[in-house]
């Protein structure tokens, strides 16, 4: 795992780019980076010609603060990424040591099949996706496209396998994926359009599900 700290104190769409569009390509033969323009006898054994290969066993995560000292994150890069907000602190506790757990690349994107295989997203959750959809282009000019529907298709299984439900993993995954371009509107005219919005939510999905949706629209609200 590659640890890129503070990673909007520039415009991580600029100087990210070129790995943005490597990371997408779907054959790992094709996800070469070019390091250098020349190359030497002594170069690192891993730089061929001056390109590295990133293989399926490299994963990034980087770190962004909001607030006035740096810049905004495109929505091609939250496109590309699973945000999880750090917005509060857990209290200390201790656990039993446990031996560690080695497992290979191909191991974990073989689980990752196995999971799509036993527990795909289901027909009913992708015509409230549809239908979510269609109202967001009315209402908000806003709608998600064939990349984060395949996300969500990718995601949702494997959520599933690891314990949870397919309603717990598509509320998180439209509140961060989806609902974060609200941020890019003016809200302050839109306060009652989000009221309108939960209701929707309550109706569409149920009233006691999609909390975490409900909970980020109405931290927009009272923010705006």
């Amino acid at each position: 795992m590659l640890i890129l700290d503070e990673m909007n104190i520039a415009r991580v769409e600029y100087y990210f780019a070129e790995m943005l569009s490597i990371l997408e390509m779907p054959r790992r033969e094709e996800r070469v980076m070019d390091i250098v323009a020349a190359t030497w006898e002594n170069d690192p054994c891993l730089i061929q010609d001056g390109k590295v290969q990133i293989d399926d066993n490299v994963w990034f995560v980087g770190t962004i603060n909001n607030d006035d000292s740096t810049f905004a994150v495109a929505d091609k890069v939250y496109d590309r990424a699973i945000p999880i907000d750090l917005d509060s602190r857990a209290e200390p506790f201790e656990c039993e040591p446990v031996e560690p757990m080695s497992i290979t690349a191909d191991r974990l994107h073989a689980l990752f099949d196995e999971a799509k295989e036993l527990f795909p997203i289901s027909q009913e959750a992708l015509d409230k996706l549809e239908e979510l959809n269609s109202y967001l282009i009315k209402n908000f000019r806003l709608a998600f496209g064939n990349r984060i529907m395949r996300q969500i298709q990718d995601y949702v299984p494997c959520f599933i396998a690891c314990g949870g439900t397919e309603q717990q993993a598509i509320d998180f995954i439209i509140a961060k994926k989806v609902l974060r371009k609200f941020e890019s509107l003016n809200l302050v005219f839109m306060k009652d359009e989000l009221t309108k919005f939960n209701n929707y939510l309550d109706k569409h999905f149920g009233k006691d599900k999609m909390k975490i949706c409900k909970e980020y629209v109405d931290l927009l609200k009272k923010n705006n």
